[in-house]
Order: C-alpha cells, then sequence, then structure tokens
C-alpha cells in the first residue's frame, strides 16, 4: 500500500513546495514515486517525515495549494535574484512585504476554491471544507 508523505508539520508546506517530487491529490509526496533529484524525502536521505496517511485515506484536496504556494516561492526567489543584480546590490524590505502579500493572496485563492468546489468534486462535507480552508487561510476563510 502506498503512502503519502510529508516533511513538514501538519500537512504540505514549503518543503514538499519546493521539491521535485510529483504531488499525490492531497499535496503530500507519494513514497512510492520519489524523484531521484530529491534531497528530502528518499529514504536513503533519512529525514524525519512529520506528516503521513496512507493513499486509501487520502483527503484529495492540497495539491492546489502546494502548487500555488511553490509558484509564489519560485517568484519570491526570482524577485530577489533579479533585484540583487542591480548595481548597489540591495533590495527593498516593501518588495519582502508585497511578495509576502501575494503569497497571502495566493494563500486565500486556495482556501476559497476548496470553500466553494462542489460536493461532487473531492466528497467533502462542508465542515470539512470549512476546517481545510481555515487551515490555509484562517483569516480570511471565514
Amino acid at each position: 500500500m502506498s503512502t503519502h508523505v510529508g516533511r513538514s508539520w501538519d500537512g504540505p508546506g514549503d518543503i514538499e513546495a519546493t521539491c521535485p517530487c510529483p504531488k499525490a491529490p492531497c499535496g503530500l509526496i507519494d513514497r512510492d514515486n520519489v524523484s531521484d533529484e530529491c534531497d528530502q524525502h528518499p529514504y536513503e536521505h533519512m529525514k524525519s517525515i512529520r506528516t503521513r496517511h496512507s493513499a486509501d485515506d487520502c483527503p484529495g484536496v492540497g495539491r492546489d495549494v502546494v502548487v500555488a504556494m511553490a509558484r509564489t516561492y519560485a517568484a519570491r526567489n526570482e524577485i530577489i535574484r533579479e533585484a540583487m543584480t542591480e548595481a548597489e546590490g540591495y533590495y527593498s524590505v516593501g518588495l519582502l512585504d508585497a511578495i509576502d502579500e501575494y503569497r497571502a493572496a495566493v494563500e486565500h485563492e486556495a482556501a476559497e476554491r476548496i470553500l466553494s468546489a462542489p460536493f461532487r468534486d473531492h466528497m467533502l462535507q462542508p465542515h470539512q471544507r470549512r476546517a481545510a480552508a481555515n487551515l490555509i487561510d484562517p483569516k480570511e476563510s471565514k
């Protein structure tokens, strides 16, 4: 039986978002489908796994959030890289604040997608969708 695993606490996080492994529907990594380029999830690296569930018990939501996190993380790093190539070699703290706000907006969008998805699309009860959205974006998903 396949297992979905993650190194982040309480579900998929930045570690899963930035690793090259294919993501399961929940956003975690399928232990049987780990990328050779990954330095986080293969057994031989002996890293602690903090989150797991069997493929049969997969909630089936979360991948969109992880994909959004990875996109935001990559965009942030690209902006910083570009800013560091400036002749002065520095970047504005305001730029970082703007990027963090963008990430919050992306996470909010993902939470709202969970809340608004039809029941038949993911088989979660309304209270389960609310709990999932609140984990992603507790301030905005009310």
